[in-house]
């Protein structure tokens, strides 16, 4: 058979009940059992008797459905890794998966695959025949095998006649008798809200000469990428140890964190010439249901979209992220490149790294609950990240997206501003938040205490990046003061910083009492806002009760440090340990701090299931 030809249903044979024959002297047909069973129920299993993994199959709701994951992974290291990466293309790599091929890539791979019975129908007269085939609409994002005495065997894929293309199966009697397995693969994430739903019917339809054609229907969803947010624990950490850069004081105080925080995984250390390791990678997950009330799980380390070459287009994208291929794309961990728009400004790429994508944890708010917590971007209609990013995060559904105005900021990414920690309040977390008006009003209280000429910045440098020597940083808290550039950006950080805010009051509720302030001042550069002080809202969060700052290098009163001081107490009353790393050389004095040299796989919570957001 070349041709699939169109399925045809008879008008009130639809279901389980059948169609008796037209002539009232043919014998009685057996009642046919066409039943096409799926994990309907999501407790992990397929059972042929259980009403509920049947009943509800036909239409995907919050209460009922199967779903599946994409296999974006590659569970037997067929794909090229570490140097074997060099001289493929962008498209190579983000190509090379399990799902790009015709089989079934051993044990692991088989788990991927999201099962489908055909319950047996012991009774199936002799000239009974049947078909398994996919509608249309989904038929190009997926793939639909038969397991088989010799394995998994892809089904054929030929065109509906008049129609698109369709994975088929026709069964025989044989097949009817004694019930058929399948496997669905999911060839890839739902990419943009203009295309496929993530929606996939399947259909059965059994003929018999006297009860006509019955036809049973299930519909699948596809599992969406999910980002982790701060209330999940922390499994791994990841750090850059720039080649050829001394990197020991940065690692001499922020490693003993990782290990205080008793992190299962540890630290990985990414052998990389880019350190900001939270920019050129982004870490989610995928789920399905599995038996027990567990998940079975997709770890996702996604490629930024940041363009470095646009003129070479085969190799556009930032070449650190090729780390995502060379390192964590293999058995139940993929790497992955997000749908990317040609044409974005390069005015605007920062906005592409992902210390512009972090996650509000969960909360409700107007009446309405988000399980997963909501995605948080800098974006507005003048200065915004690549769009096709922003569809396809919007297509996952599950955790919709807030903007916030970063355009005012050089380097223009939300962890620059704001921080979401773990607390025992109503919301359930706190915001710590970027206060330039308190650091000016600490400094001024020291000069009203007689330490204006005390010393700020002891014994730092900044860089000069025109003569590629450096310029002393120390100041005295009236020097810092009385610099103009400072207090006047400040000043304007203040008013943004505001405006950030009102935008969480209204879209997420966040109240007075839920927020910390991280006391630092800005200045300018290149006509934009960037930290004077170190960034002490930009540390990372390494367990509920842990969080590593950056060192704020402020003035020494009596051997202490009263920004030191201000952040270890705001947050200790939240249950949360300050540890401080000395991050100036590697990242304050480039525009960054802690959070953008760093990055957190992390645990989703037990019994959080997206499947239930009904969406």
């Amino acid at each position: 058979m070349n041709k699939l030809s169109a399925p045809l249903l008879i008008a009130g044979c639809v279901g389980l009940s059948g169609c008796s024959s037209s002539d009232n002297n043919a014998p009685a047909t057996p009642q046919p059992i066409v039943d096409l069973r799926v994990d309907v129920n999501r407790d992990g299993l397929i059972s042929l008797d259980d009403p509920t993994d049947d009943e509800g199959e036909e239409a995907w709701s919050a209460e009922r459905g199967a779903v599946f994951l994409p296999n974006v992974d590659d569970d037997a290291q067929a794909c090229p890794h570490g140097p074997d990466l060099k001289g493929l293309s962008d498209d190579a790599l983000a190509g090379c998966r399990d799902s790009a091929n015709d089989v079934v890539d051993g044990p692991e791979d088989e788990a991927d695959l999201a099962r489908l019975i055909v319950k047996p129908w012991a009774a199936a007269p002799d000239a009974a025949a049947g078909r398994v085939w996919v509608a249309a609409a989904a038929a190009e994002q997926v793939r639909l095998f038969r397991r088989t005495a010799e394995g998994w065997q892809l089904l054929s894929y030929v065109p509906v006649e008049g129609g698109a293309p369709s994975w088929y199966l026709d069964l025989t009697v044989a097949d009817l008798r004694t019930g058929v397995e399948l496997g669905l693969e999911g060839r890839d994430f739902v990419r943009s809200t203009t295309g496929w739903s993530g929606l996939v019917d399947v259909h059965l339809d059994v003929e018999t000469a006297g009860s006509g054609i019955v036809s049973d229907l299930v519909q699948l969803r596809v599992a969406p990428l999910l980002l982790s947010h701060h209330l999940q624990a922390t499994e791994q950490a990841f750090a850059s140890r720039v080649f050829g850069f001394d990197n020991s004081a940065f690692h001499g105080s922020y490693d003993p964190v990782v290990e205080a925080a008793q992190i299962p995984g540890g630290l990985v250390d990414n052998g990389q010439f880019d350190h900001w390791t939270q920019d050129w990678m982004e870490i989610g997950y995928a789920t399905v249901p599995a038996p027990d009330g567990q998940q079975r799980r997709l770890d996702v380390f996604m490629r930024s979209a940041n363009v470095e070459r646009p003129g070479q287009p085969a190799n556009a994208l930032r070449e650190a992220g090729r780390e995502v291929y060379m390192s964590y794309h293999g058995m139940n961990s993929a790497g992955y490149t997000p749908p990317v728009a040609p044409g974005h400004s390069q005015s605007m790429d920062s906005l592409n790294s992902y210390g512009n994508t972090e996650t509000i944890p969960p909360h409700t708010h107007n009446g309405t609950t988000y399980p997963l917590g909501r995605i948080l971007r800098g974006s507005t209609p003048s200065f915004f990240p690549n769009p096709a990013v922003d569809d396809f995060f919007a297509a996952q559904r599950v955790q919709p997206t807030v903007f916030i105005d970063t355009s005012w900021l050089l380097v223009g990414h939300v962890d620059e501003t704001v921080s979401f920690l773990k607390s025992n309040s109503p919301l359930g977390f706190v915001v710590l938040v970027n206060d330039p008006a308190l650091a000016k009003k600490m400094l001024e209280d020291l000069v009203s205490q007689g330490q204006g000429d005390t010393m700020m910045f002891t014994g730092k440098a900044w860089i000069n990046f025109d003569t590629n020597g450096t310029i002393p940083a120390q100041i005295s808290v009236s020097g810092a003061l009385a610099d103009t550039d400072v207090m006047a950006e400040s000043k304007r950080a203040e008013v943004e910083v505001d405006a950030q805010l009102d935008v969480l009051r209204t879209e997420v509720g966040i109240g007075d009492a839920d927020l910390i302030p991280a006391p630092f001042l800005h200045m300018s550069s290149y006509g934009v806002s960037v930290a004077y002080q170190p960034g002490t809202v930009n540390g990372q969060v390494l367990g509920d009760t842990v969080f590593a700052s950056p060192r704020p290098h402020g003035p020494k009163v009596g051997g202490v440090d009263p920004f030191e001081t201000q952040l270890t107490e705001a947050l200790s009353k939240h249950g949360i340990t300050v540890h401080f790393v000395e991050d100036w050389d590697m990242l304050h004095r480039l525009s960054g701090e802690v959070h953008c040299g760093t990055n957190t796989k992390r645990t989703p919570l037990p019994g959080v299931f997206w499947w239930e957001a009904g969406l």
